[in-house]
C-alpha cells in the first residue's frame, strides 16, 4: 500500500498507482512509498478515486427554501 499525503497533511493508504497523480513520491521500495500530492487537481482526482474504491459517494445537501 502506498500512503497518499494531501495538502493539508491528511493521510489516506491506497493500491492506486501513484503514476495516475500528479505526485512526489520516495521510499524505500514500491510498497513502501509515501507520495505527496501536488496540487489541488490531483487531490481531488485521488479522492473520487477513493471514494469509488470505498464504494462511497457524494451527494450535495439541498438547501431549505
Amino acid at each position: 500500500m502506498t500512503r497518499f499525503v494531501l495538502r493539508n497533511g491528511e493521510v489516506f493508504e491506497s493500491e492506486r498507482d501513484p503514476s495516475d497523480f500528479d505526485t512526489f513520491c520516495y521510499g524505500k521500495n514500491e510498497q513502501e512509498q509515501t507520495c505527496h500530492l501536488l496540487s489541488f487537481q490531483s487531490e481531488i482526482a485521488f479522492l473520487m478515486v477513493l471514494g469509488d474504491d470505498l464504494n462511497l459517494r457524494y451527494e450535495p445537501v439541498q438547501t431549505k427554501g
